[in-house]
């Protein structure tokens, strides 16, 4: 039969792993914490820009200026839907046919987070509502149903 070591207590071993594993939790990931921190040059192009920023009725030369090639672009209908990616938060931009011109120019845009676990956290894009200034999306949803 064999004999347990009178040193190894069962219980302690138990402790000390239950230790390891909470403590671990407490690491931080320096990569995450320097994601939410940094500042992209498009965020920083904006917060230098004279506040605010409007984006309804720039044309999509401005926009590009200011924003740079977005993440996705692609044409619904008459509108041209762009999406700028901005520290985490998805700019939406619908831009339509100036009569004309010709150049399309914002009729529309939306903020929102790009994590969707963020999506009911009114602070997650709130730096970039207030760097546009304006009215907020649901402020300009409300706009257009009693107009």
């Amino acid at each position: 039969m064999e004999t347990l070591d009178p040193r190894f207590v069962p219980g302690r071993a138990v402790v000390a792993f239950t230790v390891v594993l909470a403590t671990s939790g407490c690491a931080t990931n320096p990569t995450e914490d320097t994601a939410r921190t940094s500042t992209s040059p498009i965020a920083a192009r904006l917060k230098a820009a004279p506040a605010p920023v409007t984006l309804v009725g720039m044309r999509a030369g401005a926009v590009d200026a200011l924003l740079g090639q977005p993440e996705l672009q692609r044409q619904e209908r008459q509108a041209l839907y762009q999406r700028h990616d901005i520290d985490g938060c998805a700019l939406d931009l619908y831009l339509y046919q100036e009569r004309g011109s010709g150049e399309p120019k914002v009729v529309w845009y939306e903020v929102r987070p790009i994590d969707p676990a963020l999506a009911l956290d009114r602070e997650a894009c709130a730096w970039l509502e207030q760097r546009l200034g304006g009215p907020t999306a649901s402020e300009r949803r409300a706009e257009l149903t009693t107009s």
